[in-house]
């Protein structure tokens, strides 16, 4: 509205003189009108009928506890009478007033008659003008049309010797009259129950509301199936199918305590259900979307950021690659995302490579923006000219390569399992002893009952044998820790199979013989002890939160456990602790090799034996070889990792007094101010040795972060940001590949690429998927529609 507010805070005394001065009223009439006066909150100026019902309507009244009045008025006098050209009627009757009808003033006669008060009466919608001595229509006034007598109106009516008889029951037929008449009581009407449109607004607004709350229902119902893994189609979703799948047997449990699904979905009472399988992809698409959007503005925020890229096999037979972004969060903590599945025909450096550009220019990432990228040993990632790593680092040479640490110490392990013989022979057992007795389930069933006779407590221990592979991590541990903590029920099962299985007794024999020998023994318990140190390692690389400077302290602290192993005390250890399980497990003695025969050719004969006394044998030829082995392997191949620059960064995030030359590398490779980088780290270190005693690079990162010192270091905060987002292990991808094995089983083999990529997107970034606004992916499904067709009211 374009008037302006007047407060009105007037003594009672200036109210009546203006009151008087412009009608003329008495002071029992000017007593009532003030009365009215005081109930009006807001008296808009308009003459716009819909501005009218919104100001008499709207939140802009005051309340009426104020002492004083704040009203929208042309001029300081409050004026009623309808001779008055400023005088508007619809606002009056809007505001609470009637036709203006004087009595107690005097009337003054015109062509020898005068208006008459009896008339009010007879004719209620009758007003009296005492500035011009005329009548008026206060209905024709409120609600004029071009159908109007303009007598009644804004000329004024004064001819009073006609008026009872003949003028006035004359406008009473008028079509103005009637009209104006109709559209009072209407306007009436509408202010009690409300209009016909807002009333067709309010249904409109009220299918809306049920429309939206119906597909958030769906949507809440999707993504519970996806973030949980399981499958949301079923084989048949047909009325009488007694299974149609979890995402509608879900619905249909929901609906019991959900009227909207009660409504929608069992009793139909629309006849489109958005269930079918090309709408849940769709909604899956727009869920997945908003996570990738959520992930890309995150990246985005931290300038840089690494890659981590893996691929494996499916149960289709195609080859999927998992990507994953890792970049430092504003609190400077690494983050690892998940990128989503992509569908590749071949593995190949240039193939791989153009995948990943292809996908970082759909999501609006720059590849100049790589500042580390993270793969396995394969030569397709890894290649020096054609791997993928050289490629990216064609185009941006910041993009530094790490061979992921976990891969690294899994080929320390692999190694170490066939290039010592004792070592590759044990496990060799182990992977026979284990597919004899798991192939058939008449021997599981006799290793089963063996346990319970023994009465065998492995505490926490495996119950059951484990098989080997090369591609998971910790196997070998449970292995041998299943091997040595069943011992007496493989012997007793190995035992009984011998002596009644005519078929496959032979076979239980020989594995009898091969591991009831203190040799073998001796090898898984000494095995178990080196791998117990390096699955602790092998568990810690697979973090997504370690930086490099950690794997290389754990790593070296590890590779010195196995040193300090090395000695004489520990193997005497070893020696008297496998002797005690010897004697409880009734195992033979140890003893000396069989001499080796010399061939004919060579002169014959047999070899004579190194070591001839049986401790000082598997000191040197096992104990000793297995250590020497396994040491040297992670040395060697840890420092493949141990990078310069990132040496540099260590050095000045760790040490009190950097090395000059670690501020050069990095001024020259990353283009650092020196001297504020120099001025930065000094300060920095003076203000963390008065709080800490500990010196680390993960603690001062976190006293930069807690404290809010991001602002005062600006160069050093994006060192530490640089620190953070080199990736240092692809186990997230190796993470991702275990929820792919769970959503396309061998049930869901047909399953749809981006379907597939949808719902790994939803499950393994749960937490990100539990944030999702349901009414933007509403939106978007709504604004589809125009293109789609729309089935439901959604806007």
């Amino acid at each position: 509205m374009d008037k302006f507010l007047v407060k009105i805070s007037k003594s009672k005394k200036n109210t009546k003189t203006n009151a008087e001065k412009n009608v003329g009223l008495s002071e029992e009439n000017l007593h009532s009108i003030e009365k009215k006066r005081s109930k009006i909150d807001i008296v808009p100026n308009t003459k716009d009928i819909n501005q009218i019902q919104n100001a008499v309507s709207s939140d802009v009244v005051t309340s009426k506890s104020d002492q004083t009045t704040n009203t929208l008025l042309e001029s300081d006098n409050f004026i009623q009478d309808p001779g008055e050209k400023s005088t508007n009627a619809l606002i009056l009757f809007s505001s609470g007033f009637g036709p203006y009808q004087p009595n107690n003033i005097i009337f003054p006669q015109h062509s020898g008659r005068k208006f008459r008060p009896e008339w009010y009466s007879s004719f209620p919608w009758i007003e009296y003008s005492p500035s011009s001595n005329s009548a008026f229509c206060f209905y024709c006034r409120a609600f004029p049309s071009n159908t109007s007598d303009p007598t009644f109106v804004s000329v004024g009516f004064k001819q009073w010797s006609k008026a009872s008889y003949k003028s006035f029951p004359q406008h009473e037929k008028s079509f103005g009259y009637k009209e104006a008449s109709a559209k009072l009581a209407g306007y009436k009407s509408s202010k009690k129950s409300g209009s016909i449109i807002s009333k067709v607004n309010t249904h409109h607004q009220q299918i809306v509301a049920d429309n939206r709350a119906y597909l958030k229902c769906i949507l809440d119902s999707l993504l519970y199936c996806a973030r949980q893994g399981i499958a949301v189609r079923g084989h048949r979703e047909d009325e009488d199918s007694s299974n149609k799948g979890n995402f509608l047997e879900l619905l249909t449990l929901r609906a019991n305590d959900n009227d909207i699904i009660q409504r929608y979905f069992i009793e139909k009472e629309k006849t489109f259900r958005y269930v079918s399988g090309d709408y849940t992809n769709t909604f899956l698409e727009y869920l997945a979307n908003i996570v990738i959007k959520n992930i890309i503005d995150n990246v985005i925020a931290a300038g840089i950021f690494s890659i981590i890229v893996d691929e494996t096999q499916d149960l289709s037979r195609h080859e999927q690659v998992a990507i994953i972004i890792r970049y430092a969060t504003k609190d400077l903590s690494p983050a690892e995302v998940f990128l989503g599945f992509y569908e590749t025909e071949t593995t190949d450096g240039e193939t791989l490579s153009m995948l990943i550009k292809s996908t970082f220019v759909s999501h609006g990432l720059k590849i100049e923006n790589i500042r580390g990228q993270c793969y396995d040993g394969a030569a397709s990632m890894r290649g020096s000219y054609k791997g993928v790593q050289a490629r990216i680092r064609e185009e941006n040479h910041l993009a530094m390569y790490i061979h992921c640490n976990a891969h690294i110490l899994n080929l320390c392990l692999i190694d170490l399992a066939k290039q010592v013989s004792y070592v590759r022979n044990v496990f060799g057992t182990l992977n026979t002893l284990h597919n004899f007795i798991g192939a058939s389930s008449k021997r599981h069933a006799i290793f089963e009952k063996m346990y319970s006779v023994l009465n065998v407590s492995t505490c926490d221990g495996p119950k059951t044998l484990k098989s080997l592979s090369d591609t998971r991590w910790s196997c070998r541990l449970d292995a041998l820790k299943a091997v040595l903590l069943n011992f007496q029920t493989v012997v007793s099962t190995l035992e009984d199979i011998s002596e009644n299985d005519a078929v496959y007794g032979s076979d239980a024999n020989a594995l009898l013989k091969s591991i009831n020998t203190f040799e073998f023994l001796f090898c898984i318990y000494f095995l178990k002890n080196i791998m117990l140190l390096t699955n602790v390692l092998s568990n810690y690389l697979q973090s997504s939160s370690i930086i490099y400077s950690n794997v290389q302290s754990m790593a070296k602290v590890t590779i010195q456990e196995l040193c300090n192993m090395r000695c004489e005390e520990s193997f005497n250890n070893t020696w008297n602790e496998v002797d005690i399980l010897r004697k409880q497990y009734n195992v033979s003695s140890p003893i000396l090799p069989r001499k080796q025969k010399i061939p004919a050719k060579l002169g014959g004969g047999l070899k004579e034996v190194e070591n001839t006394i049986i401790n000082k044998h598997y000191k040197i030829n096992i104990y000793f070889a297995v250590l020497d082995n396994i040491i040297n392997d992670m040395g060697e191949r840890f420092e493949e990792n141990n990078l310069y620059v990132l040496n540099c960064m260590q050095d000045i995030l760790l040490n009190d007094m950097p090395n000059n030359n670690s501020f050069k590398e990095i001024n020259k490779m990353y283009g650092f101010d020196e001297d504020n980088l120099k001025a930065e780290t000094t300060i920095l270190n003076r203000m963390y040795k008065t709080v800490h005693d500990q010196n680390n690079v993960q603690s001062k990162i976190n006293f930069i972060a807690s404290e809010n010192y991001k602002a005062g270091f600006p160069t050093l905060t994006r060192l530490i940001q640089l620190f953070i987002t080199v990736p240092t292990n692809s186990a997230s991808c190796e993470r991702s590949f275990s929820c792919l094995r769970r959503l396309k089983t061998y049930l869901r083999t047909t399953m749809g690429q981006s379907r597939l990529n949808s719902l790994g997107i939803l499950q393994i970034e749960r937490e990100r998927s539990s944030l999702i606004d349901k009414d933007e992916v509403i939106d978007k499904f709504s604004a589809a529609a125009e293109c789609r067709g729309r089935r439901l009211l959604l806007q």
